[in-house]
């Protein structure tokens, strides 16, 4: 109890109180100069300029020891270009899901956007049914994708077999943040989730590309074949881009699977930025670090996606490109304004190689 009490302490002198569940804005003197620093934030890692106003959660203030900033779902910006395609089968989602338990997402769809619209319109349910029942938010992300796509599969076969969309499919990555700190990823396909931590990129999603062995292996177990494309692309049976994917139901049978790779990772917000999720109409374009000295750069997520989707079709991208961009406590702390992309005559050829859906 005494322990308990010293870090209340030490978090009240430190912040303005507000409520008893949030603290208004932190301090704007951290250096005690006497001089009021507008956008200043402080924690116990030190201070940055932050241009945008987060509350500070008590509780889990006091029980990490150190201030946790609530990731507001009103600062989270998406954005999404068709491209030069006829219809944008992209979609993404952003929601408070219950109390303390944030929900992002993107999808892209291809085959037909019959399976991207039934992931994106379904996926919370499950994600909500299993939340109470098992221990984990992996677990929970894990049973949700199986489950999701089971059910898809059944209603492709019923229903679908005979049509023109029998082929469809989609990818997902998703990401839940409970209590703005404990974030877990689950992913299938060839979109991109990328956390910029100390001004530079962590890759928190896994490409399920036939070019890595371990992938390509169980393709080939199941009496599938991969092959290369016209541009050098690898693909399964010929046909898809990617060996994990939700739907596809006439590659289940040669090892392409819904079981997501999963990622857990504490966010610290004294040091992560922002966490990027994207399209392969995106990614296949920019980097890792392009992208996040991209959004660096902006002053807003708002402005930070639309930069991405625009820069994507600048560099030649034909595909859907869509973004997500979450802001954390350290946003702003590693903007430059000088690390824009010139124009590339070479990316904007590579631009132009992009892959299935």
């Amino acid at each position: 109890m005494q322990n308990y009490r010293s870090i209340q302490n030490k978090l009240q002198t430190r912040c303005f109180y507000k409520s008893s569940r949030h603290f208004s804005r932190p301090l704007t003197d951290p250096e005690n100069k006497g001089q009021r620093q507008q956008g200043v934030n402080f924690d116990t890692l030190g201070s940055w300029n932050n241009r945008i106003d987060m509350t500070i959660l008590l509780e889990e203030s006091i029980k990490t020891g150190r201030l946790i900033p609530k990731v507001n779902l009103n600062d989270t910006s998406h954005k999404s270009l068709l491209g030069r395609r006829k219809t944008n089968e992209d979609r993404s989602d952003i929601r408070e899901l219950l109390p303390g338990l944030q929900y992002f997402a993107i999808f892209d769809g291809h085959g037909g956007a019959f399976a991207v619209d039934y992931v994106h319109q379904n996926l919370v349910n499950h994600i909500l049914y299993w939340y109470p029942r098992l221990s984990s938010l992996s677990e929970v992300l894990t049973n949700s994708f199986i489950n999701i796509n089971n059910l898809l599969s059944r209603h492709i076969n019923t229903y679908l077999i005979d049509t023109d969309i029998y082929n469809t499919g989609t990818t997902a990555t998703v990401c839940l943040l409970k209590d703005s700190i404990n974030l877990v990823v689950g992913h299938v396909g060839d979109s991109r989730a990328v956390l910029c931590r100390d001004g530079e990129p962590i890759r928190l999603s896994t490409e399920d590309s036939p070019e890595y062995s371990e992938e390509a292996k169980r393709i080939k177990k199941y009496g599938g074949y991969i092959v290369e494309n016209s541009l050098g692309q690898l693909q399964v049976n010929g046909r898809l881009a990617m060996t994990r994917s939700l739907g596809d139901v006439e590659l289940e049978k040669v090892g392409v699977v819904a079981t997501p790779h999963i990622r857990s990772i504490e966010v610290k917000h004294g040091r992560d930025a922002f966490l990027v999720l994207d399209t392969d109409g995106v990614n296949f374009v920019l980097n890792d670090h392009e992208t996040v000295n991209l959004v660096s750069s902006c002053p807003s997520p708002k402005e930070a996606a639309s930069s991405l989707v625009d820069e994507a079709l600048h560099f030649g991208s034909e595909d859907n490109s869509t973004c997500v961009v979450i802001p954390f406590g350290a946003w702003g702390k590693y903007r430059d304004a000088d690390k824009s992309m010139p124009y590339s005559f070479g990316r904007n050829l590579l631009g132009n190689r992009y892959k299935y859906g």
